[in-house]
């Protein structure tokens, strides 16, 4: 695979996104990724997802949603939709282990995981959806919903708050904090240790615990479908989609 690599380390599936830049969820990577998850739960043991660099991941590739019509925003939503389902019901136990920004769709996938692990570092993790004018998906949300503790939830979701390590370990978003010489070992380790559940206790049981959420995912997926497109090609949200872009390029001009 091009910008996702698999391989095996001590026991543990490792997934790596590795695009040399941002880790962004083009079209291409979030085609590897929901090709990683359809291989990875043919398997057995834990697994452990991460990035390389200063990313994690920072999300969905707005640069290209910018470019497509309707019908085209429609084929990369479905894309994230199936993606995220994908990799939060794997029936394997997975470890997100989150080295650098993990912005919008980016922090949905690193919360996609059963345990997640931080590197301690000045980046952030959070949820920009909303201040762009972006309602969520169907998937998406049930995923921050599940993972998110309700005296969190709003600060997560309707605010926007964008946190660093520690406080997003304080918010319940990622479990620890650790040094980012020591994040790898100790996500394998940990994927190892659930890795070790007899049988299918740990699929059946995690089926069971997710199975309100996946239930709402199928219920409502089209009202939000449209929600999201309606949104998305909606031209005040693409001008401020633009403005952002090109605020981007301007800090990384500065930098």
């Amino acid at each position: 695979m091009g910008s996702v690599r698999i391989e095996d380390r001590d026991g543990v599936t490792l997934v790596t996104l590795d695009d040399g830049k941002a880790n962004t969820l083009s079209t291409a990577m979030l085609g590897e990724l929901q090709e990683a998850a359809d291989r990875v739960s043919r398997g057995r043991g834990g697994v452990v997802l991460t990035g390389t660099g200063r990313f994690f991941s920072a999300g969905l590739d707005l640069g290209e949603v910018g470019t497509k019509d309707r019908e085209g925003v429609a084929a990369i939503l479905d894309s994230v939709e199936n993606m995220l389902r994908d990799w939060f019901v794997l029936p394997r136990p997975v470890v997100t282990a989150v080295n650098g920004h993990a912005i919008a769709g980016g922090a949905i996938l690193a919360l996609a995981g059963d345990c997640r692990l931080a590197a301690r570092g000045e980046y952030k993790f959070g949820l920009t959806e909303i201040e762009l004018g972006i309602p969520f998906p169907g998937t998406a949300l049930e995923v921050v919903r599940y993972r998110t503790g309700a005296g969190y939830r709003d600060r997560v979701i309707l605010q926007g708050e964008l946190f660093l390590p520690e406080a997003a370990a304080a918010a319940g978003l990622v479990e620890r904090v650790v040094e980012p010489s020591e994040l790898l070992d100790r996500a394998v380790a940990a994927a190892a240790r659930l890795g070790r559940t007899p049988g299918e206790a740990f699929a059946r049981t995690k089926k069971a615990l997710l199975a309100e959420s996946v239930s709402r995912i199928h219920a409502e997926r089209g009202e939000h479908r449209e929600a999201f497109l309606d949104a998305l090609t909606h031209p005040d949200v693409q001008k401020h989609i633009r403005a952002t872009l090109e605020a981007i390029k301007a800090r990384k001009r500065q930098a």
